[in-house]
């Protein structure tokens, strides 16, 4: 009987480590699968057109997730967000989140946004991101040198791809606009340090614009060293 114990203590700890790596797949599974309907529900809006009753159905199929709802003055904000909670306090990967938020004015959606960011550390003041901001009308004039209605507000070398457009974009620049790679909210280890990891065909639109304008070699020129892999 002694002689078993150490198996028995062996099998009890390899049981323990099974259980608790099904339990974190299990997770990853979850919060990858709920960012992603968010997102498919939020990215199916149309500025301009959708309703307070379309925006409030996603908010009802989302409320673990619905962070913040409130209206001022006949404006309206929804916050949905999904965090990687577990995942990086066990250190198993950066601090990641997936965020959605959609404005409403006078009851019709004026902006969706949406925000995948990891902290990655690559850069000392900003996270490793894709950011995409859908407005009914721009609020800010977009330089004479961008498309009038789809454009990127970033500058080159920065570790996040910022991707604005308006009602006008047409349906293939509005599909890579909200085209996430969602791995980077659970890719264990390190990582997701381009902006091609967020918004790979954002990406190869965006480094397009900056080989037409001649900004670079290859568009980037000396900027992203790594980023091969994009192709």
């Amino acid at each position: 009987m002694e002689k078993r114990r150490p198996f028995r203590w062996l099998f009890a700890l390899f049981s323990l480590v099974l259980i608790t790596v099904l339990a974190l797949a299990g997770y990853a599974f979850v919060i990858h699968a709920q960012a992603r309907a968010i997102l498919k529900d939020v990215s199916a809006l149309r500025v301009g057109v959708s309703s307070m009753k379309d925006v409030e159905e996603i908010a009802s199929r989302h409320k673990h997730a619905l962070w913040e709802h409130r209206c001022t003055a006949g404006q309206c904000l929804f916050v949905f967000q999904i965090y990687n909670t577990w995942l990086s306090r066990l250190k198993l990967e950066p601090a990641a989140m997936f965020r959605a938020d959609v404005r409403l004015s006078a009851g019709t959606v004026e902006s969706i946004g949406i925000v995948l960011a990891r902290a990655t550390q690559v850069f000392p003041t900003s996270d490793s991101a894709g950011r995409t901001e859908e407005y009914r009308r721009f609020p800010d004039p977009v330089p004479d040198a961008a498309d009038q209605h789809y454009w990127f507000p970033t500058p080159v070398g920065k570790p996040y791809l910022r991707v604005a457009l308006d009602a006008g974009a047409t349906p293939e620049q509005r599909e890579h606009a909200y085209a996430y790679s969602l791995k980077c909210l659970v890719k264990p280890g390190r990582g997701c340090d381009l902006p091609c990891d967020y918004l790979p065909l954002a990406w190869k639109d965006w480094q397009a614009e900056l080989k037409k304008s001649g900004f670079g070699a290859d568009g980037f020129g000396p900027f992203y060293p790594e980023r091969a892999r994009c192709q």
